[in-house]
C-alpha cells in the first residue's frame, strides 16, 4: 500500500541508483544512491542459527569496512548500540516486508524529491554519495561524516517506521536543504549554530509545502512538542538563551535528540524553538536569502529573534 501511495503522491522519476558505484563511502561517487538495505537482510539470513555474539560480530564483519563509525567506534556507548543491533536482526523477519517495500520504493521517491527541491533552488547540485541502510534506529536521515567526508544517509527501518505518503515529501525537502545550506553555512559547531541549521530546515519544509501540520515536520516525535512547548515558550527560550554557546553534548541532546525528557519539555524540542525563530526572521526576508547567509548575519539575527521572547522569569526558570 505505502509503495503505491508513494509513487502516486511523488510521481515516478529515474531512479539514482547506480549498483556500479563501489559501496565503501570513502571511494562513492557523489550524487549517487546506495542502498545497503539486501546487505543487512543477507547478513540477517545468514547468521539467524548463529549465537548472539556471532550475529553481532559477523554484522560488524559486512558493515564496518563500507561505513566506518556509522555501526562502530561509539566508545562506552557501543555495547548498547550492539544490544540494539542483535535486536533489529532477531526482528528482521517480522520487519522484511515493510522495510523492502519501502527500499523498493525510496529510489523514485529521492529522485522526484530531489526535482521538487530543484524547483525552489535552482542551484541545488547533489554534492555527496547518499546510502539507503538499516540504520539500526539511528535515523530517519541526516549526513555524517566518513571517512572525512559528508554522507548523506536515509534509515529505511526508521522510514518505514516514521513516513508515509504525507510526510516523506517534507522529509526530503528538510533533507535536501541541509545538503544545500552546508555550502553557505559551515564551520559553526556551538549550539546556536544547530538550532538554525534545524530550525532552517523545518521552516524550508513548512515553506516549500504550504499547509502541512507538525507531523509532516517531524515536530510530533517522539510525541507532540507545540503543546508541552507554546504554552511556556518565554521559559522555552530562556532555557535556550543560556546555552546557545555550548559545544557540550548534555546541553546539545535535550534539543535535539530523542531520547528521555529531563526536565518540562520533550525530547527534540530544539527543532520547534529553530523553526518559531526561523519563521519570525523569515518574515523579513526570502527562504532563498536566509539559506544564503553566513554564521556571523545569523547570529545577531537569531539572538534578537529570541530576545523578542522576554527576558527570563527568573535566573532559573528553565531547564531543558
Amino acid at each position: 500500500m505505502f509503495l503505491a501511495l508513494l509513487a502516486a503522491a511523488l510521481g515516478v522519476a529515474s531512479p539514482v541508483l547506480d549498483a556500479s558505484v563501489p559501496k565503501a563511502a570513502a571511494s562513492a561517487k557523489a550524487g549517487t544512491l546506495i542502498d545497503l538495505t539486501p546487505d543487512f537482510a543477507e547478513i540477517a539470513d545468514q547468521t539467524a542459527t548463529l549465537s548472539d555474539a556471532e550475529r553481532v560480530a559477523a554484522f560488524h564483519a559486512r558493515f564496518d569496512p563500507l561505513l566506518p563509525g556509522y555501526f562502530n567506534g561509539k566508545g562506552e556507548r557501543q555495547p548498547r548500540f550492539d544490544v540494539t543491533a542483535l535486536r533489529y536482526l532477531q526482528s528482521w523477519p517480522r520487519q522484511r516486508a515493510r522495510i523492502t517495500q519501502m527500499a523498493a520504493a525510496f529510489g523514485d521517491a529521492f529522485a522526484r524529491g530531489q526535482a521538487h527541491f530543484r524547483a525552489a533552488f535552482p542551484d541545488y547540485t547533489l554534492t555527496v554519495p547518499v546510502y539507503l541502510v538499516h540504520a539500526i534506529g539511528q535515523q530517519d536521515g541526516g549526513t555524517r561524516t566518513i571517512g572525512g567526508r559528508t554522507v548523506l544517509f536515509f534509515g529505511a527501518d526508521v522510514i518505514a517506521a516514521l513516513h508515509d505518503e504525507t510526510t516523506i515529501g517534507p522529509f526530503l525537502d528538510h533533507e535536501l536543504f541541509h545538503i544545500y545550506h552546508e555550502r553557505y553555512f559551515s564551520g559553526c559547531t556551538v549550539l546556536w549554530c544547530s538550532l538554525w541549521r534545524e530550525g532552517l530546515a523545518t521552516y524550508a519544509a513548512s515553506q516549500l509545502n504550504p499547509g502541512v501540520g507538525d507531523r509532516a515536520l517531524l515536530l510530533t516525535q517522539p510525541q507532540p512538542i507545540r503543546p508541552k512547548v507554546e504554552p511556556r515558550l518565554a521559559e522555552a527560550m530562556c532555557g535556550l538563551r543560556a546555552r546557545l554557546e555550548s559545544s557540550r553534548r548534555e546541553d546539545y541532546a535535550p534539543f535535539f535528540l530523542f531520547g528521555p525528557a529531563k526536565g518540562p519539555f520533550p525530547s527534540r524540542y530544539g527543532y520547534f524553538l529553530g523553526y518559531l525563530l526561523a519563521a519570525k526572521i523569515g518574515a523579513t526576508m526570502p527562504l532563498q536569502a536566509l539559506a544564503k547567509l553566513p554564521p556571523d548575519k545569523v547570529k545577531p539575527l537569531l539572538a534578537a529573534a529570541i530576545d523578542g521572547y522576554g527576558p527570563c522569569p527568573t535566573p532559573d526558570s528553565a531547564t531543558p
